[in-house]
């Protein structure tokens, strides 16, 4: 039995690839890339989001050899390879930053160190009041604290002072 899809695939950025048709099978059927992925029992925005995040050529090469493995399918490596490039550039691409990380942010601190700031010193903050909490006031002393001492002092026996 094969796992159910994870929900965290059904994003609307992968539908006009995944309902863009491919062609129709030898029995006149339109056949979307939804389908095609799924005769072939494959996650189909699982697989949408792998080929998104590869380059071009290589994302057309894996759809390729996919559409060239359908049950049925009546297309050539040629034909496979023709459909695979139009398919390819309807998925969305990770943007890339105009400007470079590197120039964007020199000397100064990142995001992930300020994060670490700010978390340390919360737990600091935290760890200062949960030890202000547990100490006692120093008024919880004198009040447990008798008003007289109720020990008497050592009995001394007197100097001897012989002339």
């Amino acid at each position: 039995m094969t796992p159910a899809a994870s929900v965290s695939f059904f994003r609307p950025e992968f539908d006009d690839f995944l309902y863009a048709p491919i062609g129709t099978d030898r029995n006149a059927m339109p056949l979307s890339v939804l389908s095609a992925l799924a005769r072939l029992d494959i996650d189909p925005w699982e697989k949408a989001a792998e080929l998104s995040e590869l380059p071009n050529d290589i994302a057309t090469q894996k759809l390729a050899s996919l559409i060239a493995r359908l049950p049925g399918g009546q297309w050539t490596q040629v034909d496979s390879k023709g459909i695979s490039h139009r398919l390819i550039e309807l998925l969305p691409r990770p943007s890339i930053p105009k400007v470079p990380l590197t120039e964007v942010a020199h000397g100064l601190p990142t995001m992930r160190g300020s994060l670490k700031l700010v978390i340390c010193a919360a737990l600091g903050g935290i760890a200062l009041i949960a030890a202000a909490s547990c100490e006692p006031s120093s008024g919880a002393n004198i009040a447990d604290a008798p008003a007289f001492n109720t020990i008497p002092p050592p009995q001394m026996s007197p100097p001897n002072y012989r002339k």
